[in-house]
């Protein structure tokens, strides 16, 4: 084992020294932080204590309410976003992949405008069109006849409100990365499926559909990682509000580490929060990958 470890070097040295820029800083920034916060989710770690405690720090998180609640709320999010991006996506980009490229040039930048917004321009918009007084919103609800609605502060509508939003933040790479897959598909099978006699809708979900599956594998993925991340919308917004409503996993474990200084239990929180993110993935890698031939 040693001999072949050391024949590899020889042979392929050159080759791991260009990836040092990557390696060092993936060492540094992420193994690194993670081996620290395993090892901090076992000790009773604030600013005055460093205390191995074991299995303390988990079983109080799992007998935390709130900690119920975030999980709760998180899932909320990711069900009531993901699901919709990536049906709105595949609907969006198969209409623009039909236009001429700069008709579907400018619409892609429309719909990409979003991603490459400052997240907290971005959310401080959507906070003002939500405004109780002066919101576009509930300007259009009064012009319905119907009273203002406080959107942001009643637990009935929060939800489904940051949902809204984080479904207009996330379509913006979903379209490219359809288009691109929409394009690859040869024009053959389409002209088949037409002299066959198969309407537009058909043709969507039994040969697109079907054939952008790896790049829709993808996007399930990074979005389902991305809305269980989600931190800053819910800061800017409401909060974590009302009655915790709002509050996220990834909310709640920022708030134990820089509010309460409880970094022994943020970072049990964390690791849970790795093994619940990471059984994702591999559930629907499992279920959704697929060998695509054209």
């Amino acid at each position: 084992m040693l001999t072949l470890f050391r024949k590899n070097i020889s042979k392929y040295g050159i080759y791991y020294l260009f990836l040092l820029p990557f390696i060092i800083p993936f060492i540094i920034f992420l193994v690194y932080p993670l081996i620290n916060a395993f090892i901090y989710s076992f000790h009773k770690f604030n600013l005055s204590t460093y205390k191995f405690v074991g299995l303390q720090n988990y079983i109080e998180i799992f007998g935390e309410p709130l900690f119920r609640r975030a999980i709760l709320t998180t899932c909320f999010f990711v069900i009531g976003a993901v699901p919709p991006i990536l049906f709105i996506t595949i609907f969006l980009s198969a209409i623009l992949i039909k236009l001429n490229d700069k008709m579907r040039t400018i619409f892609v930048g429309i719909y990409y405008l979003p991603t490459v917004t400052s997240i907290v321009t971005f959310t401080l918009a959507w906070k003002w069109i939500y405004n109780y007084r002066y919101g576009i919103l509930n300007f259009i609800v009064r012009l319905l006849g119907y009273e203002n609605i406080n959107w942001l502060s009643n637990k009935y509508t929060v939800i489904p409100s940051i949902t809204v939003m984080l479904i207009y933040a996330g379509i913006g790479v979903p379209i490219i990365l359809y288009i691109s897959a929409m394009a690859g598909i040869p024009q053959t099978l389409y002209d088949s499926a037409m002299i066959d006699g198969a309407t537009d809708w058909q043709i969507l979900w039994k040969i697109t559909v079907p054939l952008i599956m790896p790049t829709t594998l993808y996007l399930l993925i990074t979005l389902t990682i991305a809305m269980f991340q989600v931190f800053i919308f819910v800061l800017l917004m409401t909060g974590g509000g009302p009655y915790y409503r709002t509050t996220t996993i990834s909310y709640l474990m920022i708030q134990e580490a820089f509010t309460d200084s409880n970094f022994g239990i943020s970072s049990a929180i964390g690791i849970i929060f790795l093994v619940i993110i990471a059984g994702l993935a591999l559930v629907q890698y499992k279920y959704f990958s697929k060998e695509i031939e054209y």
